[in-house]
Order: C-alpha cells, then structure tokens, then sequence
C-alpha cells in the first residue's frame, strides 16, 4: 500500500476543536450510540452470518431504510471497490475517470450495462455511439427499468452536462447516461489534472466542484470514493464536507456548537467520543462494535459520523422526536 499524504484537519480550525465545549442533546446522544452499534449489528447478522430477517427488535429500523454505519458496506459502493477501485486491469487514471462517472449514475447494474468501467484511452466517437445504441435497444426491452440511482439527487449533472454538451460540443444529447459518459469523456484531461495537481484533500474537492453540476455534496461523494483507490494520495480520515442530511443531524445533537462550524463539529464529536459515552453512562468499545472488522479497520471514522452519524440520526430524530414518517421503507429485496 502506497504512503497516504493527507492534510491533517483540512478546511478546519484545529485549535478551535481542541478547545471547544459544545453542549450536547441527551436524548440524541443516548439514541445516536444505540443507533450505530444496532445498525452494525444489523450489517453482521444479515450480511456476515447470513441470518433471516428480522435482525433488529428495532421498530424504525425494521420499518424504514438505513444506510449502514460504514459507506464501503453499501451496495453501490461495494460494488464500486470491486469493479473500479480495486480492479487490477484499470489504471490509476481509468480508476479516477470511472470513479467520477459512477457517482454521477450511482448504479452498478447500468454501469454493466454498457459494459464499464470503461477505458477512456481509447474511448473513441465509435465506440460512443455503440453504447448509446446500446442503451437505447435496453431500453426498448426494458422499459421500466431506471438508470440512476434515487439514493443521491442527480439533477444538477443532469441538466448541466447537458448543456455543456450543447454550449461546448454543439451536442443534443437527450440521453441521460450518455450525458454523463460524453461530459467525462470530452473532460478527461481536466479531470485528472485537477486531482493530480492537487496539493491536499480540499484541493480535489474544489476541483471537483469546479464542474457545474457538481454540488459541494457530490463533489465530496467522489472525493471520498477516490479514497478506495489504492494509488489515490489521500484518505477520508481527515477532511470532510456535509451534505444537507448532515447539517440537520448536527443540528439535532449539538444544543450550543460553541463556534465550531457543521463541519467542525463532525472532528470534535469523532475525536471525543469515548468521552462522550463515559460522560453519559453508555457502552461504547470499538473492538466490540466492529468485532468482525480486521483490527486495523476496528474504528469511528470521520466519515462514518458524516455518513451514519449525523445523516441518519436526523432521520432517526425526524422519526422519533417530530412525529414524521420516512419516505423510504425497508424492503426485503433491497
């Protein structure tokens, strides 16, 4: 495994959460350890020992959809490590490109589809049109089938890969999939220089931002799946950027931030949370939590708290404490 080089608390303030004394919510903080260490639970008993369901006495975790505590262990993205991140006949920049590509379609199925991950080296205006004519003639047999994922909105790509496509290429493009693949194709070289040049974590982010149509949500999404990529120079463990989920979980378990931003927050509640446990009498040992873990993989990481920690403890707040019905139920075939 190559050295990683991160920045150490990237885009925060490190002595302002070394010295910060935010005020916590109890209750969300009694239901925030409950939470990760059942949905873990959840994930070994399920996925690990291959139990029938149900695998909780939980009543919200039985009825509606979580993701699970660590990202990597979600389907998408487990399919992503194996396909793209960790597939031996990719290199490092087709890794890169595909990795940007499949965040904008989240769908492991449609990248199968068109036979990705695709070699961008050789992706010629041929080649294009024999996958548009593939995805036309699935779609013709499939007619209900949908090509993008609904766990993130994509709307932003959609409309702004195409109308670069049109403003840039002179290109009408009415085919969602292709929007994405065409804009990746014809910016490969701006994509990959951005990552490479960039000096720290924030820089890849920003560069990824650059893109119109790439959110500071997305732009961290792809950031953080660029992380899988054994040659990749940086790790999620030290930067962090929240989503909208997010901002609203830290919300529900910070009564007073003292200062510290949405983003600061996530630092300072990873890096005290074994005092946070002892301070409210609850059981908290990583060891045991992630048991079935390799040791070196046994921790709470930074994104785990953006992930899990804060976006579902919203949901789960939203749920238990404001009388709200989630839109997304647990289904078995999920």
């Amino acid at each position: 495994m190559k050295l990683k080089k991160d920045k150490k608390y990237c885009g925060v303030r490190e002595w302002k959460i070394k010295t910060a004394k935010p005020i916590l919510n109890e209750k969300v903080i009694r239901e925030w350890f409950f939470h990760q260490k059942e949905r873990t639970k959840i994930f070994y008993k399920k996925e690990v020992l291959k139990e029938l369901s149900p695998w909780t006495e939980d009543e919200i975790l039985k009825k509606y959809k979580f993701v699970n505590t660590k990202r990597k262990w979600d389907r998408e993205s487990r399919w992503l490590l194996e396909n793209i991140s960790e597939n031996k006949k990719l290199s490092y920049e087709n890794k890169i490109l595909n990795s940007f590509l499949f965040r904008v379609i989240n769908k492991g199925k449609t990248f199968e589809i068109f036979n990705g991950p695709l070699d961008f080296s050789k992706l010629e205006k041929e080649d294009l049109e024999d996958i548009k004519n593939n995805l036309i003639k699935f779609e013709k047999y499939n007619p209900n089938y949908v090509f993008f994922s609904a766990a993130y909105i994509l709307g932003g790509p959609k409309k702004n890969f195409g109308d670069w496509l049109k403003n840039e290429k002179n290109e009408n493009e009415e085919n969602m999939v292709m929007r994405m693949i065409k804009f990746v194709s014809y910016n490969k070289e701006k994509i990959l220089k951005g990552i490479k040049e960039a000096q720290n974590q924030k820089e890849v982010y920003e560069s990824l931002k650059s893109f119109l149509g790439i959110g500071k949500f997305l732009a961290y999404q792809i950031f953080v799946d660029l992380t899988y990529i054994e040659e990749f120079p940086f790790t999620e463990n030290n930067f962090v950027i929240c989503g909208p989920g997010c901002d609203r979980g830290v919300n529900w378990i910070f009564k007073d931030k003292d200062g510290l931003t949405n983003e600061e927050c996530l630092f300072w509640f990873v890096e005290n949370i074994d005092k946070i446990a002892k301070k409210y009498k609850l059981y908290w040992n990583e060891d045991e939590v992630f048991h079935f873990l390799p040791r070196s993989e046994r921790f709470y990481s930074l994104m785990d708290m953006e992930n899990s920690g804060a976006c579902e403890i919203d949901k789960r707040c939203c749920t238990l404490f404001a009388g709200k019905r989630l839109k997304q139920k647990y289904k078995k075939n999920n």
